[in-house]
């Protein structure tokens, strides 16, 4: 089973082997390209889960960009 058939896990962005840094990503669907690229280390559960559908379902325009904007704010910490 691929790493990223899971939805939605939460992974750390690189540029190649020995280059994690501080970006992190989440996919929204299936993404088997990324397997073996970018480390895995979560997934979004509870109502993180809902904040990021909402997100996901924001309309986009040109670029894919979103029309609107979206802020999350009052977060807390890890």
């Amino acid at each position: 089973m691929s790493t990223f058939n899971c939805c939605p896990p939460l992974l750390q962005a690189n540029s190649g082997a020995n280059s994690n840094g501080s970006q992190f990503f989440i996919t929204c669907a299936k993404c088997d390209w990324l397997d073996n690229k970018h480390v895995v280390f979560g997934r979004v559960l509870g109502d993180g889960l809902l904040v990021m559908r909402k997100i996901e379902n924001v309309a986009t325009g040109p670029n894919n960009r979103p029309k609107l904007a979206c802020v999350i704010n009052e977060c807390g910490e890890m």
